[in-house]
């Protein structure tokens, strides 16, 4: 009998260090899972930084349409093409027409004949000297 209760003994003892480690790797398994997820909210902050750097191009687009002049020449005579559809639209207004009635204007320049002939809303026609 001595031996059955050495064997009991020694199977109780084994059953009670088996319990005695499951709490501890179930502790183990737990703190890998919490950090899991800490590493993945940083990952969707990133991309929101690159968004603002697309708008950055769109800037220079604009500047580089402000300094564009066209110059017509023709017999030592120059005239800037802006300030010939100003011509155009004062002539059209002191004929009694408003500005805003403006929506499509066609010029043709003419430096051999020293005039620029235009079209309002392909109804309206009109000449104006260039120099």
């Amino acid at each position: 009998m001595a031996k059955d209760v050495k064997a009991t003994k020694t199977t109780v003892a084994k059953t009670n260090a088996v319990k005695k480690e499951e709490p501890i790797l179930a502790a183990v398994v737990e703190e890998p899972a919490k950090k899991a997820p800490e590493k993945k909210a940083p990952e969707k902050k990133a991309p929101a930084k690159k968004a603002p750097a697309k708008k950055a191009p769109v800037k220079k687009a604009v500047t580089a349409k402000e300094t564009t002049s066209v110059i017509v020449q023709y017999q030592n005579n120059e005239v800037n093409v802006a300030s010939v559809e100003e011509k155009v639209k004062a002539q059209f207004i002191s004929e009694g027409h408003t500005a805003a009635s403006i929506k499509k204007v066609a010029i043709y320049v003419k430096p051999e004949e020293f005039a620029a002939y235009y079209v309002i809303n392909e109804k309206f026609s009109g000449r104006v000297d260039l120099f």
